[in-house]
Formats: structure tokens, sequence, C-alpha cells
């Protein structure tokens, strides 16, 4: 429709007037999102030997469909390193019970004590009827040796009461005892450093794992309240426009109304009956339009805010799990500390009832338990940090795929939009069509709409008088309704404007990378490997303390 009064300063009905307060517009501002590439330590874990099984992620959200049967696949590749792990922990675990059953005589204090070689040659005196000095008894010989015999073995092999066979007997005594003292040493030097590992591998536990997995935590937790929040806006702006056409509807209706008191015949009159309603009729069809397509934006935003809701409580469990986690680590270092006190007094020569209770019903028992709880947690980090991994090669294709599923939920362009942002807006937004199309529709109307309220606002009053017949007050009123459209098209002009810009790829975008790029890919498997690293030494440091126990206890020795 062309409308004519919008020429009118060049058609010369009001020459006097020129259009000084054009609507604003839209320009969509250039963003380009930062590419996303992997880490070195995402690539790594990514090529994690998988033993002939696949680690393509997609293959497990596929697999959870339904769809095949990669998933299964995915997840025994997945896996497999950590049963090799197992089975690795397993048989160490056998090598220490068979020591253990060796005994002492075949393999030394890997059987679980220190035994003073005093100790080892008493026991076995004793399983002979004879002491730890004893030597035995020479049977009774009937013949008499000859004196001359006797004289020449005397003098070749001296008196056992000799000082030199007491001297030598002694230096070698000394040195079977100095070398027993630098095994002892040794051996309690061994079960030392393992505790101590055990505390610092807890230590980095906490300081380098949990706390960034943590830091990546709240990171996810704050971008999915983001998202929210600006769904939440979104949401507040398209509620705005719809209440913005609904203020325009009725200032129009009102100005229409003033608009009829102008009876004049002439061309200026008329031209200002008849744009009026059309602009009336306009202005209805236009709300009509703006509330069955805003409402349906509406909808889909708050079904994004429910799926982020969704998100948020899961994450919420992991939170607990670390919680537990962390009890279970403090829990093992304070053992270990006991286990260290205990081993200073067992080097010190104490040992009694309050020593074996608390080694052998409290500390050992206990320090196995949690051993073994840590060693299933450091699995489940690594099977979880691979997995990561995987999702992390593309995480944007991964995270496109599993909102494909929620696609029957949404009724409008506002998850095509979603794809365009996760896509890193390189993909052309389905959606950008129907925003186009919304503002087409309301620049057919508010364009002319305001150019037509401006034309009479600038108008004078003697010239209104003039063409519409009226008097003073009545083209004072007709001016100020022409003001409240005025007003109406920039406000709705700006809103429709705030709701472009709020679905921009510059402020979805960034919104979603700091959450799943940085947040999940950088920090998160950072924050896994970390935990699955210093579990995995925990374990290893905490099996060297069994398998070097020997330290913990007093040496065995025989009694005086």
């Amino acid at each position: 429709m062309q409308y004519q009064i919008i020429d009118t300063s060049q058609t010369g009905l009001f020459p006097e007037v020129q259009v000084s307060h054009p609507l604003e517009q839209y320009n969509q501002s250039h963003f380009t999102p930062k590419p996303y590439t992997p880490t070195h330590n995402v690539e790594d874990q990514h090529h994690f030997p998988r033993f002939g099984h696949t680690n393509n992620f997609a293959a497990l959200a596929s697999g959870l469909a339904g769809d095949s049967t990669e998933g299964t696949d995915y997840i025994v590749g997945v896996c497999a390193g950590a049963l090799l792990i197992l089975s690795v922990g397993l048989v160490w675990f056998m090598i220490i019970v068979g020591l253990n059953i060796a005994g002492q005589k075949k393999v030394g204090f890997l059987a679980g004590r220190l035994e003073h070689p005093d100790y080892i040659a008493s026991k076995s005196s004793s399983k002979n009827g004879g002491s730890a000095r004893d030597v035995g008894t020479l049977p009774i010989i009937d013949e008499e040796p000859e004196e001359e015999g006797m004289e020449m073995e005397h003098s070749l092999l001296g008196d056992a009461s000799s000082p030199l066979i007491i001297s030598n007997t002694l230096e070698q005594d000394a040195r079977k005892e100095k070398k027993f003292k630098r095994k002892v040493l040794a051996v309690r030097a061994v079960f030392v450093l393992s505790g101590l590992g055990v505390i610092v591998s807890s230590v980095l536990f906490y300081s380098k794992g949990v706390a960034s997995f943590k830091k990546s935590l709240n990171s996810v937790h704050g971008g999915l309240e983001l998202v929210q929040q600006t769904a939440h806006a979104a949401m507040g702006l398209t509620n705005g426009v719809l209440t913005d056409s609904d203020d325009l509807y009725n200032d129009l209706q009102y100005t229409k109304t003033e608009g009829q008191k102008c009876q004049g015949d002439g061309p200026i009159a008329s031209q200002i009956r008849h744009d009026l309603k059309n602009f009336a009729s306009e202005a209805k069809e236009l709300g009509a339009m703006l509330r069955s397509t805003l409402k349906a934006f509406e909808n889909d935003l708050e079904e994004l805010v429910s799926i982020t809701e969704d998100v948020d409580e899961k994450l919420k469990a992991a939170d607990i799990f670390f919680g537990f986690t962390i009890a279970i680590t403090v829990f093992i270092t304070v053992l270990i500390v006991a286990m260290l006190v205990v081993t200073y007094f067992s080097a010190r020569g104490v040992n009694n009832c309050c020593t074996k209770i608390t080694t052998h019903a409290i500390l050992w028992p206990v320090f196995i338990f949690f051993l073994v709880l840590a060693w299933i947690f450091a699995l489940l980090f690594l099977v979880v940090s691979l997995a990561g991994s995987d999702f992390c090669i593309k995480p944007d294709k991964i995270v496109e795929g599993a909102l494909r599923e929620y696609q029957s939920q949404f009724k409008s362009a506002i998850f095509e939009v979603i794809i365009y942002y996760i896509s890193g807006c390189t993909l052309k937004a389905a959606g950008e069509s129907e925003f186009k199309k919304i503002s087409e529709q309301i620049d057919g109307t508010l364009v002319p709409l305001h150019d037509f309220s401006e034309t009479i606002m600038s108008t004078s009053l003697g010239s209104l008088e003039s063409q519409c017949s009226l008097d003073t007050a009545a083209a004072t009123t007709l001016t100020a309704g022409a003001k409240l459209l005025h007003n109406a098209t920039h406000v709705v002009n700006n809103a429709w404007i705030g709701v472009r810009q709020m679905f921009e790829c510059k402020t979805f975008n960034p919104i979603y990378t700091t959450f799943v790029h940085d947040a999940f890919c950088l920090e998160g498997v950072d924050g896994l490997t970390w935990l699955f690293s210093t579990s995995l030494f925990m374990f290893m440091f905490a099996m060297l303390m069994i398998m070097f126990r020997a330290g913990l206890y007093p040496v065995k020795r025989p009694h005086p």
C-alpha cells in the first residue's frame, strides 16, 4: 500500500514539514567466534589404546538412542584401558599374597617382617633342639686319638678360645649386623617415602584435580545459569514487544478517534482519515502476528530453560561424589600419618599391646578398605576422563546431536537459532528468515505510521485548523495523539531491535563456548586427568607400603 501522507513534504501538502527523527534501523553486528581447537591433553587421551574398539563419542550417543550397537563397542573400548590397569593391580596384589605365603625363609622381609639373623638362627636351632649359639655335641668315640695326631691338629688349627678365632668371629658378626641395619634402614626408608608419596599424591589430588574440576563444574553451573538468565531476558523483551504493540494499537485508536474529527473536504483531511483507518487495521494484524510468533518464541525459551535446569540438577550429583572422594582421600592421609607414627615407635623398639592393636585391628583393615575404594575411583576417573576427551574432540557436533533429540519439543525458529550458536555461527541460521519476515512486517507498519505521526506533529496548528476545519483545542488534541503514536512507534521498533540483538551470535555463542569449550573441555578434562593420575600414584605408593610393610613393625630379635 502506498501512503500518500508520507510524501506530503514532497507533494506540497505540508511543504514546511520534514521528517527529522527517523526510526532506528537494525544493523547486525559483526562477530567472529574464536575457533575451537582441542588441547594436547584431549588429543592424547582420545588416542589412548582402545584395543580395536571405537573412540567415537557419537557412537555412545547413537547407542543410547537405540539406533545401533556401536554404543556397546564404545563402552568396551573406553573401559578396556581401565580393565588393563585393574588386572595389573590384581596381579600385584596376588604377588604380595604369594610373597607372604612363601614365608620369611624364602623371600625375607617381603613376607612382612624384618628378622634379625640371630633370630633366624635361633628358629632354625630350635627346630633342631638347640639354642641360637649351640653348635651341637660331638659323639663319643671309643678309641682314644693318638696324642701325636692331636698335638699336630692343635698346632695347625689352634685352640677355639684363641684370640685370633674370637676376633674373626666378632668381626663377621659386626659386618652382619651392619649389613642388617642397612637393610632395615632401606626397608623403612622405602615404607616412609611411599607413605609420603601417598600424602603428596593426596595433596595434588585435591589442589590440582578436585580444585580444577570443581572450578570447571562451577563454570558450567554459572554458564547454565547465564543461559537461563539470558533466556528470561529474551522472554522479557518479547513480552515487552507484545505490550508495546498493544500500547501502539491503543494510542492509534485514540488518534483515530481524534482524526475522525478532521472533517475538511480537502485532500489532506481525507488522507488523514483514510490513513488512520488503515493504520488501525494493520496495527491489529501486526499485534496478532507478534502475539502468535513471540509466544512460540517464549515457550521455546522456557523449554530451553527447562533443559538447562535438568542438566544443572544432574551435575549436582557430581558435587556429592567429589565430596565423598575428598573424604576418602583425607581419611587415607590420616591413616598414612598414623602409620608413619607407628613406624617411628617401631624404629625406637616400642612394641606393646597398644601398637599391636592399632596396627593389626585398625590401621591395616581400614587402610586396605579405603585403598580399594580409591583404586575403584581411579579407574572411574580414567573412564570419565577418556570419555570426556572423546567428547571434546568435536564437542559442538555432540551437543548438536544431543539437542536434536529435543527438537520435537521446540515449536519455533528458536531451535535452529540455538543450533546456529553451537555451530560457531558458521552455518546459515535457518531461523533468520523468520526474524527477517517479522522485521519486514513490523517495518511495513511502523515506518509509514511513524512518518505520518511526525508529519502531523510538525504541522502547524494553523494548517491543521484550516485543512481539517478544527478549532485550536481540537487541533492541539490531534497533535497530542500524533505524539503518542510517534513515541509508540519508536518504543515498538526499539523493543524489536533489542530482541534481534539479544538473539545475535555474540550474545549466546560466548556463553556456550565458556561452559563447554573452556569450562568442561579445558578445565574439566585437565581436572579429570589429574584426578586419575594422582589416584593412580596414590594406589601405587600404597601398594609399595603394603609390599614393604615390614618397615612398620619392630625387628624380630632373639630373646636375651
